[in-house]
C-alpha cells in the first residue's frame, strides 16, 4: 500500500513471509455467521462493544483463512492458559498464525504459516505525558521519529508496533511496558509503508512471561482515516 486507501489483503514482511489479511466493520456481521464454539465463548461477552468487536474479529479471520487456503475451514478459539493465554488460534489448522486487532469500529486479522505473528491496528494516538511515560520505555517512542518522518504519524507507529511485537511474543498488554523497548531500523521505505527491524530489549520481566524474541521485522504501514497498521513476526 502505497498511499493511505484501500485496505490491504496480502502482504509481505521483509524476510519474504506473505501474510494475508482480512477485514470487518464492527457491528457490520451478526453471531449467525460464528461457529458454535465462538458463539459459546461469545456468550460469555458482557459488553455490547466486546461482543460486537469479538464478532468481527472472527469474521476477519475466517476471511484471512480464506484467502490464504480456499479449501480449510476453521473455528477461532483462544488459548486457554499458559505464557500466551488469550492468544487466538486455529484448532484444526495448527499450521496457520492468526492474530487480530479493532480500531475504532474496524477489525483487521493476519494470518500466515512459518510461526507466531503479531498485528495490531491503532487510530491516531493521541498523547499526553502521562500515556507516553506509562506505555513506553526511556528513548523507546523518540526512535520512530526518524524511520516514520514524513510517512507514518510516529507515536501512534510506535505504540503500534509494541502491541503487535507484544503479540507475537503471546503476552500482550501483561508485560511490563515501561521495561519493554522495541527499537526500530528502516530497512526500506515504498510510499508510506515501512519496513523494519525490530530490536525488543526486556528487563527485569516476571518469569511467568518467559523469554521474548530478541529480534523481528515489522511492517508499518499509514491507513485510511489516519490508521496505523502494524505487522510483527520473528526474523
Amino acid at each position: 500500500m502505497n498511499a493511505p486507501g484501500p485496505r490491504p489483503s496480502r502482504l509481505t514482511l521483509p524476510t519474504g513471509r506473505e501474510v494475508v489479511l482480512g477485514w470487518c466493520e464492527v457491528g457490520r456481521e451478526d453471531a449467525a455467521s460464528l461457529w458454535p464454539a465462538e458463539r459459546e465463548a461469545l456468550a460469555r461477552c458482557r459488553l455490547d462493544k466486546r461482543r460486537h468487536e469479538l464478532i468481527a474479529g472472527r469474521v476477519a479471520a475466517h476471511r484471512a483463512l480464506a484467502l490464504l487456503a480456499p479449501a480449510a475451514h476453521a473455528e477461532v478459539l483462544a488459548r486457554p492458559g499458559g505464557q500466551d493465554e488469550g492468544r487466538p488460534f486455529f484448532p484444526s489448522a495448527p499450521d496457520v498464525a492468526l492474530s487480530i486487532s479493532h480500531s475504532d469500529g474496524l477489525a483487521v486479522a493476519a494470518v500466515s504459516r512459518g510461526g507466531a505473528l503479531g498485528v495490531d491496528l491503532e487510530q491516531r494516538v493521541e498523547a499526553g505525558g502521562a500515556f507516553l511515560e506509562e506505555a513506553f520505555a526511556p528513548g523507546e517512542h523518540e526512535g520512530y521519529a526518524a524511520p516514520c518522518a514524513g510517512r507514518v504519524e510516529p507515536i501512534t507507529a510506535a505504540w503500534a508496533m509494541k502491541e503487535a511485537v507484544l503479540k507475537v511474543w503471546g503476552v500482550g498488554l501483561r508485560a511490563p511496558l515501561q521495561r519493554v523497548a522495541v527499537r526500530p531500523v528502516l530497512l526500506s521505505a515504498s510510499g508510506e509503508a515501512l519496513s523494519l527491524r525490530l530490536t525488543l530489549e526486556a528487563e527485569g520481566l516476571p518469569p511467568e512471561l518467559g523469554v521474548p524474541p530478541a529480534v523481528l521485522t515489522g511492517l508499518l504501514l499509514a491507513g485510511e482515516h489516519g490508521r496505523v497498521l502494524a505487522l510483527a513476526a520473528p526474523a
